[in-house]
């Protein structure tokens, strides 16, 4: 097409010369141009049913600084588009080029034929109607936007190939696979599965390992005592033991001995508030445990730890009344005023389950008593939260080097 419009061209020219006379004044002439041209291009000139293959239409329309050609692209998109006896299975609108005069446009659909009575014959693209305005530019820059035009593209044949041959009675398979291709196939199948299993079971030993490394690293304890027995344990030993003194007093009068066994375990506390150590020892021969895992025997705590193998451990506590007056002090003098007073409040119990202890003529106090067993509880309860491993971690990162649980200075 565009061969044929550059030799109108040159005939047009050629006949304009022969027709000038010589001397004349050569006179201004207006080219008349296309305002929209349009063509198309298949990606096969002949196709079987069912096949997909590729219809590209190409368009270029007129614009310049004086004239505008406007067409309507909306019902040229693949998703509204219709082409008869074809089916449209989706496009693209590729970017527009410019030249000098011209805009190009482009859309590429994805066709196929279905059709059982079409076997050998040619299928046409329908004609295809394009609507556009033209626009114009005035002198005073005014656009004026001429009448609705069309054109019309017409049809496109396509011819469709036959499956079978003329004296084939039905429609013959297209290639299979044999056998062999098969059994490849499954073969390669099983295996990249017994490939993809083994690889998993590693990724899931090596994840292990590194959880394993990571819990020991910021698990590992930092002294011979703590790997004897850990603090959060002998505080769970604690717990156990005062728990057995209250069930024991609420089922009936404080006594010497009871005193006793709830001021072991009030030492063992004000010991980790104070920042002592506390001793753990463990017990080569003696009295089995009670069933609650810990009893106070002597003043010293023995409870159970280990598994599967069970060791018993003796604990005991070295801080005093006198101790705890002396921290209380101190942190009051740094500005802990709230922790000064708990202090002060273990300071008073560690004093009356003392007296209580020792008391020779049986008059004890029960509410002071049972004031005093509550704040060890109290206490208690704090301490086994600053024992959990975030706490422990967090402590740590805010500090510069984190200390033993036995040897650091408890805090709220």
């Amino acid at each position: 097409m565009r061969m044929a419009l550059f030799r109108r061209g040159l005939a047009a020219l050629a006949i304009s010369t022969i027709a000038t006379p010589a001397g004349a004044q050569p006179q201004t002439q207006t080219t008349k141009a296309d305002p929209l041209q349009c063509w198309w291009r298949t990606s096969a000139g002949a196709v079987r049913v069912g096949e997909p293959f590729t219809v590209v239409l190409t368009c270029a329309v007129l614009e310049t600084a004086d004239v505008k050609v406007v067409p309507d692209q909306s019902k040229l998109e693949p998703s509204v588009v219709q082409f008869a006896p074809f089916e449209v299975n989706g496009g693209s609108h590729g970017a527009d080029l410019r030249t000098e005069d011209r805009r190009f446009f482009q859309y590429e659909y994805r066709l196929r034929v279905i059709g059982e009575n079409l076997f050998g014959k040619d299928a046409s693209l329908p004609e295809t109607k394009i609507s556009y305005r033209v626009q114009s530019k005035t002198g005073k820059g005014t656009a004026l936007e001429g009448r609705d035009q069309t054109y019309v593209l017409p049809p496109y044949s396509i011819r469709v190939l036959s499956l079978v041959p003329g004296d084939a009675s039905d429609i013959r398979d297209g290639a299979t696979e044999t056998f062999a291709d098969i059994d490849q196939r499954a073969f390669r199948a099983n295996l990249l599965t017994v490939v993809g299993g083994i690889l998993f079971v590693l990724a899931a030993l090596l994840g292990l390992l590194a959880l394993v490394r990571i819990v020991a690293r910021y698990r590992k304890p930092a002294t011979t005592a703590e790997r004897i027995m850990p603090d959060r344990a002998v505080l769970r030993g604690v717990g156990r033991e005062l728990s057995a003194v209250k069930r024991e007093r609420e089922s009936g009068e404080w006594t010497p001995d009871l005193a006793g066994r709830a001021l072991s375990g009030l030492r063992v506390i004000a010991s980790y508030a104070t920042g002592r150590r506390v001793a753990k020892l463990a017990q080569i021969a003696g009295t089995a445990p009670s069933s609650n895992g810990s009893e106070s025997v002597n003043g010293q705590l023995l409870m159970l730890t280990g598994f599967p193998k069970r060791k018993r451990i003796i604990v005991s506590g070295s801080a005093t009344t006198a101790t705890v007056a002396r921290e209380a002090k101190r942190v009051s003098t740094n500005g802990g005023a709230a922790r000064a007073q708990q202090l002060e409040a273990l300071e008073q119990a560690l004093s009356r389950f003392t007296a209580a202890q020792y008391s020779r003529n049986g008059s004890l106090d029960s509410a002071a008593l049972d004031e005093s067993l509550d704040t060890g509880f109290e206490l208690l309860r704090r301490l086994k939260i600053e024992q959990t491993w975030p706490v422990r971690r967090f402590i740590a990162r805010r500090g510069a080097e984190p200390q033993p649980a036995g040897t650091r200075v408890w805090s709220r």
